[in-house]
């Protein structure tokens, strides 16, 4: 593995240098030569159902080697060749970093060109990260940019910046640390812990906090603990049409910390949920040593300095607790603590501890886990089922999968992907699966379809990550211009997502 470097600071910093142009939300690249005349560019693995752009290939960097591949065979309903797009990085080749940031504030969602021109050095590469969801009401017509919450387990430099869903809603997530990515599934465990021994609202010195960064009452995407519920509202659509579960709950402590850069949220952030109707109770708190500095009755709308936490509280009992610490001077310790369950099956809970060399980024659908793919070979045609959510018939009109309307061959899926993988030699592959560069067509693939390459290029762990009009790859050389296209929310505009993963030198390369 690599070493760390010392952290680079994330947020801010200069801007890409101009030659790095439009960027893609669907897939982002360069067509470019070998990084000098003395490189020759190294060769793309063959893949089946694929044909290696053998002009495209490049190194980025020593240990980074950047393929590209066309379909080589389209199915009939796909007007243009989809494109597979691999970045493998080798820590035995390089001082590499392999970690994540959010931009410039956690609080709103970012595009990656973005998130990569807030950073103070250019990044080899870099792709989409976790999935994240917008909080605000569908309705929302003003130009200020809303908030989102990520789901999944989420880090940065040691301090989270989201809970881990329930274990038995769980999603896998990446940590990255020294260098190679470590796939696996994470509980997060978030307290409060008053300094006061006596007169205690219910006599409870240690209390649950139910995340950080996001609007109280309304955990969107997956509940956070079983106080949350899915309630009478379902899946309804946010002010993108992208589709929102809320899992409501009334009574929690949410903390926000000085990464969050926007002020912290007002009572009714999101109109379709009441439980985030409270006006609540809001303190600041000392991040060190835990002193309130200030707070009181109502929350929303105060900035959280550099050293500082804000603590708010909606219920009646967390309200009344959370009074009492102010009322009484008490300090507040927040403890922080990531559980690594991947062993869970023989009974080991393992504590990551935070430190500023763990960043972990959410993810969804595990694709393969020691060297076995959880979804199968995609097969003649292409296809593989259960492996896809949306479906499309041969002329484009949706379908639902049931055991009435089994899947068919002529569907197909048009999500884009973004896969995160480590292979057999400790070498991690970030990969996309997307339309074309050069036409405007947003066809993605199936899941199968994305895990088959991948095990042909020896991945043994890999995790889907946010896709869709989400997906993004970027590499950052400043010396070529980028160019691509975008399938969302129009072409050639890239999406907003809440983080990324980046490639990056510095550090000690692995000495065997």
């Amino acid at each position: 593995m690599t070493r760390p470097a010392p952290r680079t600071a994330h947020r801010g910093g200069a801007r890409l240098a101009a030659a790095v142009t439009a960027l893609s939300s669907m897939l982002l690249f360069t067509a470019s030569g070998p990084t000098s005349a003395a490189e020759e560019p190294p060769a793309a693995p063959e893949l089946a159902r694929w044909t290696a752009q053998t002009a495209d290939s490049r190194l980025l960097a020593p240990g980074v080697e950047y393929f590209r591949y066309k379909e080589t065979s389209p199915i009939a309903q796909r007007a243009y060749p989809r494109e597979l797009n691999v970045v493998r990085i080798d820590p035995a080749q390089g001082a590499l970093r392999i970690e994540s940031t959010f931009g410039r504030k956690a609080a709103t969602g970012e595009t990656v060109r973005e998130m990569v021109a807030a950073m103070p050095e250019v990044p080899l590469v870099a792709i989409n990260g976790g999935y994240f969801m917008n909080e605000g009401t569908p309705d929302t017509t003003d130009a200020v940019p809303e908030t989102v919450q990520t789901f999944g387990a989420t880090v940065r430099d040691g301090e989270l910046m989201g809970a881990s869903c329930v274990l038995g809603k769980n999603r896998h997530s990446v940590v990255l640390q020294y260098g190679v990515p470590y796939v696996t599934l994470l509980e997060t465990d978030i307290t409060v812990t008053s300094s006061l021994t006596e007169e205690i609202p219910y006599g409870e010195v240690t209390q649950r906090v139910d995340d950080v960064n996001r609007n109280p009452g309304g955990a969107l995407g997956c509940p956070r603990d079983a106080d949350d519920t899915a309630g009478e509202l379902g899946p309804y659509a946010d002010a993108y049409g992208k589709q929102l579960a809320a899992y409501t709950d009334p009574t929690e402590f949410v903390l926000f910390n000085y990464s969050y850069r926007t002020t912290t949220p007002k009572p009714d952030v999101n109109k379709n949920i009441t439980a985030d109707d409270q006006a609540g109770y809001e303190v600041v708190l000392d991040s060190a040593t835990g002193a309130v500095i200030t707070g009181g009755e109502g929350r929303g709308g105060r900035t959280v300095a550099k050293g500082q936490y804000v603590l708010q509280a909606i219920g009646d009992h967390q309200t009344d607790w959370l009074r009492r610490q102010h009322q009484k001077k008490a300090s507040l310790k927040i403890t922080q603590r990531l559980w690594d369950h991947r062993f869970k099956a023989q009974e080991i809970k393992r504590e990551i501890p935070l430190d500023e060399t763990v960043d972990v980024v959410n993810g969804g659908s595990l694709l393969i886990r020691d060297g076995v793919s959880k979804y199968g070979s995609t097969g003649a045609t292409g296809y593989a089922h259960g492996s896809c959510a949306r479906l499309y018939d041969e002329n484009g009109r949706s379908k639902d999968v049931t055991a009435a309307t089994p899947q068919a061959r002529t569907d197909y899926c048009r999500d884009s992907r973004t896969a995160v993988g480590v292979d057999e030699r400790g070498r991690t592959l970030l990969v996309t699966l997307s339309g074309p560069r050069d036409h405007y067509y947003p066809d993605g693939g199936f899941l199968a379809e994305v895990t088959e390459p991948l095990r042909a290029l020896g991945v043994m762990d890999a995790l889907n990550q946010d896709g869709g009009g989400s997906s993004t790859m970027l590499l950052g050389d400043a010396a070529r211009p980028v160019n691509g296209l975008s399938d969302d929310p129009a072409p050639g505009v890239e999406r907003r997502v809440y983080d990324s993963i980046y490639v990056a030198t510095g550090g000690s390369p692995v000495v065997n």
